[in-house]
């Protein structure tokens, strides 16, 4: 993902790619985060802007939520990308920024007690905390943002974990 660092826009070639990377283990989550970014559904129509326009906003704003919220809105976002899909943009064209939404990684940090305890899966309000505690251990370990949310994903499945 490191080509995709300090892009301003993707084409749908590289929007496709970062789709497959998120989804290379979920075939059916991959086809329905692909129909968000479908030729249709590419360039916008009727004046609703396309996933295009939709990633080069979310990546030029300077507010973290907004980042986020702009694609993964439900009606005003990409179709289909949520908070999963629409962080791996941003994690791959701001790795220094933002790292990858996971709800396995969520997991952690409640069972951590770094974020309120709340919902399994992962939902726009998540981000906020999510990527605070995210950032507070990068400054912390030393590690990069990737490094971290990675980390994370596997003490989920650390049974010494409590929560």
């Amino acid at each position: 993902m490191d080509r995709f660092a300090g892009l301003a826009a993707l084409d749908r070639g590289q929007a496709a790619e970062l789709v497959g990377w998120k989804f290379q283990s979920m075939p059916h989550r991959k086809v329905l985060a692909m129909r968000g970014i479908s030729h249709e559904r590419w360039d916008g129509r009727d004046g609703t802007p396309g996933a295009a326009n939709l990633i080069r906003t979310a990546l030029a704003a300077s507010d973290d939520y907004e980042a986020l919220a702009t694609m993964a809105r439900g009606t005003d976002g990409i179709y289909r990308f949520g908070p999963a899909m629409s962080s791996v943009v941003l994690a791959a064209c701001r790795p220094e920024r933002f790292t990858v939404a996971d709800s396995r990684a969520l997991k952690t940090l409640r069972r951590l007690g770094r974020i309120p305890a709340g919902p399994a899966g992962f939902r726009l309000g998540d981000w906020l905390p999510y990527l605070s505690a995210c950032r507070i251990l990068a400054g912390q370990c030393g590690l990069s943002l990737r490094q971290v949310d990675r980390a994370l994903w596997i003490g989920a499945s650390d049974p010494h974990l409590s929560g």
